[in-house]
Parts: structure tokens; C-alpha cells; sequence
């Protein structure tokens, strides 16, 4: 697949950057209903960033979400790092980046008379590092994490580096 580069509301895009889309094999989309890791087409998306350290961006354009469904819905869209391209050992896993969507009681610090959090059409832009703790993590992959009854959603989340260093 061919990298096409394009600005777009002043971040870089790359389309090899991508790392969730809510498309099926078939590229209609497909509400995620359940959490997952993040998926191109319905294959699962890990990004090779190498050796050194990388910062940049995390741009989450909301296609469609449930917020209101019920008073349980709470959505955490992550950007997990490893050292390992599997993703396979949860131990080896480490949250670097996230945001939090959804009813306003289930937002941290939330109370009921919080306001929910995500609506269709609306772009969250989140910084991250492959650093935590002093260990760089090689690899990357978005984790759409989903607590509630009805919950859906569907996003195109991709990355934007701003500055790579060392190796």
C-alpha cells in the first residue's frame, strides 16, 4: 500500500498511520461492540516504530457513539506499547496514551450530574511517547476499551509523529 501524505487541520496524515478505521474485510463499516484491539479492514493494526524514542500525536475523529444508551456506557480509546508485535502477554502491555468517553457518571472523577462525553463529528487529539518508566516501546497499537450494555462506536484513530530520537 502506497503511503500518502496529506495535511489535514495541521497534522500530518499518513494512511500508514492508521491504526483503527471501523471497517469491515468488505470496507463497510462496523460498529466495534466489544473491546478490541485496533483493526485496518478488520486486521489487526501494530505499528513498528523502531529502537528510538517517538512523539507525537493520537487524532481520534468519532464517526458514530453511544453515550446515552444507559448511564453505564464508558469508552476508553488507548494507545498500548510493546516490546513484543503480538500484544500477547498482558504483562508486557503498557498504557502510553488515552481518553475517556461516555456517560458522564463513568468519566473518572464523573458524578451523575457530570456531562457525558462524545458525540459523532467530534476530533479528540491526545500526546503520546513511546516512553513510560524509563522503557521505550517498539511497537504500537490503539485498544478501544468498552464497559456497558449497548455500547457501539466507530472511529478512524491514526497517529502523527512530531519528532523521533535516537536509534
Amino acid at each position: 500500500m502506497a503511503t500518502i501524505i496529506a495535511l489535514k487541520e495541521d497534522f500530518t496524515f499518513d494512511a500508514e498511520l492508521v491504526m483503527e478505521d471501523s471497517l469491515d474485510a468488505a470496507g463497510a463499516v462496523s460498529a466495534i461492540v466489544a473491546s478490541q484491539a485496533g483493526t485496518l479492514l478488520d486486521v489487526a493494526k501494530v505499528l513498528d516504530v523502531g529502537d528510538g524514542i517517538v512523539e507525537g500525536y493520537m487524532i481520534i475523529d468519532i464517526d458514530a457513539i453511544d453515550v446515552t444508551v444507559a448511564a453505564d456506557l464508558l469508552y476508553k480509546i488507548k494507545l498500548q506499547g510493546s516490546n513484543v508485535a503480538a500484544f500477547a502477554t498482558a504483562a508486557l502491555i503498557q498504557d502510553l496514551a488515552q481518553i475517556e468517553l461516555g456517560a458522564g457518571e463513568m468519566l473518572f472523577g464523573g458524578t451523575a450530574i457530570t456531562s457525558d462525553r462524545g458525540l459523532a463529528g467530534e476530533r479528540y487529539v491526545v500526546p503520546f511517547r513511546n516512553e513510560k518508566g524509563g522503557t521505550v516501546f517498539r511497537y504500537l497499537r490503539v485498544y478501544t476499551y468498552q464497559e456497558g450494555t449497548g455500547d457501539t462506536i466507530t472511529h478512524t484513530t491514526w497517529l502523527t509523529i512530531t519528532r523521533r530520537k535516537g536509534k
